[in-house]
């Protein structure tokens, strides 16, 4: 049996829009299966799109992928081309956020909420007429990477919905960790429905987390992460990741996150750095992994530690993939008589 990213084949993520995609539309390069509101869910989960994506991953043809900035999911299973519905749902549109990480997003203004607020009343006029028979057949629903859930009414009234029409839905959510208490995941209805949370943290000091974040709290980050923690050790939740974008604030802290997740029974997921502004001298500076950062060649030696082999700590392709950045040929010559 071969390998195969399996996201063509078992999920879907929906926009405000409408737009359906496999996985994370940056990812894909928006190419969108269709639009929720226009056609039929057949008609775009089975649709030309959908079937020429799948045809192409087969083939180990990725053209239809960002590979500068995804990881795809390689896994051993038989492709599918007849599944009726996806296996997971992911809602990843709700921009609503009670902080900011400086590598993450722009202030909104009012116009993009109003914009937001309207597509997601259609979404919420529309939400048993359109997913329901989807929500019934899937077996997880991932959100929200693009915001907080909790501190979306939106957001959290979306998962009322989908665990009133399957009781038996499992939740997959990505989060900053501020509002995520034992009483928000108990009221909402979440401790035995969670199969993996991924929490962002990017640090083990409040100094540096306090560099990257606005308007956090470490201390009550790492309250929440703990409680996270015990709920998997009694078998709650099935997955706790804890997320890192190594930048040039953070990264000599990698070894210690890593050993923090090994403490908390989490992965340890190190992400580069992806810069969206190719100009912004902010950008510049955290874009450490680029090998014209001034402090390149220290990160490359700080992954060459053993530590980053160890059984709880993923590292994605990009780092993994770094090399040492040599100056001079004496450099180079030098390194090759160490080894």
């Amino acid at each position: 049996m071969s390998k195969y990213c399996k996201h063509p084949f078992h999920t879907i993520q929906i926009q405000n829009t409408g737009e359906v995609y496999c996985c994370c539309c940056y990812w894909t390069n928006f190419y969108s299966f269709g639009n929720i509101f226009e056609k039929s869910f057949d008609e775009i989960w089975n649709g030309d799109k959908a079937k020429e994506f799948r045809k192409q991953f087969v083939e180990n043809n990725y053209k239809y992928c960002n590979l500068d900035v995804c990881d795809p999911f390689f896994k051993e299973f038989e492709p599918d081309f007849t599944a009726d519905y996806p296996k997971k749902v992911e809602f990843s549109y709700d921009r609503r956020c009670n902080v900011r990480c400086i590598f993450c997003r722009n202030e909104k203004n009012k116009e993009e909420e109003e914009y937001n607020r309207q597509k997601e009343k259609r979404i919420e006029e529309n939400f048993d007429r359109i997913f329901t028979p989807i929500i019934e057949k899937a077996e997880i629903v991932e959100l929200n990477s693009a915001g907080e859930l909790f501190a979306s009414k939106h957001s959290i009234e979306i998962v009322k919905k989908i665990i009133r029409i399957n009781p038996n839905i499992e939740f997959n959510i990505i989060s900053n960790g501020i509002l995520f208490t034992e009483e928000n995941i108990i009221e909402l209805g979440l401790k035995k429905r969670l199969n993996t949370v991924i929490i962002s943290i990017h640090a083990t000091k409040e100094k540096t987390y306090n560099k990257l974040v606005e308007h956090g709290d470490y201390n009550v980050l790492m309250k929440n992460v703990k409680y996270l923690s015990i709920l998997k050790k009694e078998g709650f939740l099935k997955r706790l990741q804890l997320n890192f974008v190594v930048t040039s604030i953070n990264y000599k802290e990698m070894k210690e996150f890593v050993k923090l997740a090994k403490k908390l029974n989490a992965e340890a997921f190190f992400i580069n750095y992806h810069r969206q502004i190719d100009s912004d001298e902010l950008m510049d500076k955290l874009d450490i992994s680029l090998p014209s950062h001034p402090k390149y060649n220290n990160l490359v030696k700080i992954l060459g530690n053993s530590i980053f082999k160890e059984e709880c700590c993923v590292l994605n392709d990009y780092l993994k993939n770094l090399k040492p950045k040599y100056k001079k040929l004496s450099e180079r010559i030098r390194d090759l008589f160490k080894k």
